[in-house]
């Protein structure tokens, strides 16, 4: 992977408040004090810049380890499921293991899918209506008004 050092930022300069000015103006003071704002806004925006940059960095990487721990735990399933598979065989014959094996499954895949369906129906009464929201703020503000 290529890393992208960040650009050097400029220093700033640090003026002490409570040092006599002698002849300034005010003119020149102001002009001294939006430059400082100026600078340290920039100076702002780019340390979120660098921040943000390698927030991203660390969580694509941490992503894409999550993914990849994602797929190997799917084959890790399979290969528990082939186990249990295995230890019915030495009770029963293996066509009835493989049915047994077979059988958790698809009840385990039942019990998810009715569970995933219901919170799907309880979702649906929290569906944001922004039109009757908007016709309610009208007529409270009409209400309002008197009208």
């Amino acid at each position: 992977m290529a890393t992208e050092t960040p650009k050097p930022v400029e220093p700033v300069t640090i003026v002490e408040t409570t040092q006599s000015r002698g002849n300034t103006s005010v003119g020149q003071l102001f002009a001294e004090m939006t430059a400082q704002v100026s600078t340290l806004i920039r100076n702002e925006i780019e340390l979120t810049k660098v921040k943000a940059a390698s927030m991203l960095k660390k969580l694509g990487i941490g992503a894409i380890l999550l993914v990849v721990a994602a797929v190997f735990a799917l084959y890790l399933l399979g290969w528990i499921f082939h186990t249990i598979e295995l230890a019915f065989a030495l009770i029963v014959p293996a066509w009835a293991a493989s049915l047994i094996t077979t059988s958790i499954l698809l009840l385990i895949v039942l019990v998810l899918a009715g569970v995933g369906l219901v919170l799907v129906k309880k979702s649906q009464a929290d569906k944001p209506n922004p039109q009757e929201n908007i016709n309610l703020s009208i007529a409270a503000v009409k209400k309002g008004l008197g009208k």
